[in-house]
């Protein structure tokens, strides 16, 4: 989870527990690691629901995403995703599948976004332009990244 989503949802640190590893970056520079907690998450999809305890590692980075699901939770949950198809399936306790969607759209928007601020673009749009503090709805997606 990147430390402005733990900003978001208005948990305190203190909530924090102190993590010893060290977590490079997909280009090798350090990222800053905050600690780890765990959360009671859910996942939901019309009226069926599965609500896990999640371990999330809190790293202060700059991410177009608000948290990265790693390949042991994914398999730990059953889940399967596709990144073609924005959607991420899988079964609750009493085996319905619970499909989580993405908004094409708005996962295009944050793509933007985040190269904005990366890379200092300004971007011609059709339509208003869209800050960081719009809030980015993205799929799940596997990240070698993992707290254990």
């Amino acid at each position: 989870m990147f430390w402005t989503t733990f900003n978001k949802l208005q948990l305190s640190p203190d909530m924090l527990r102190p993590y010893g590893g060290c977590l490079y970056g997909f280009a090798g520079d350090q990222v800053e690691v905050r600690g780890y907690l765990e959360l009671r998450t859910t996942f939901i999809d019309g009226t069926t629901s599965r609500t896990e305890s999640i371990r999330y590692l809190i790293v202060n980075a700059f991410s177009a995403y608000n948290m990265l699901l790693g390949r042991p939770m994914l398999n730990r949950l059953g889940a399967v995703s596709s990144t073609r198809h924005m959607k991420m399936k899988l079964p609750d306790l009493t085996g319905k599948v619970i499909t989580i969607k993405s908004d094409q759209k708005e996962a295009k928007r944050c793509y933007e976004n985040s190269l904005k601020a990366r890379r200092g673009v300004s971007m011609v749009t059709n339509g208003p332009p869209y800050t960081e503090e719009v809030p980015c709805s993205r799929p799940a997606a596997p990240n070698p990244m993992r707290p254990y």
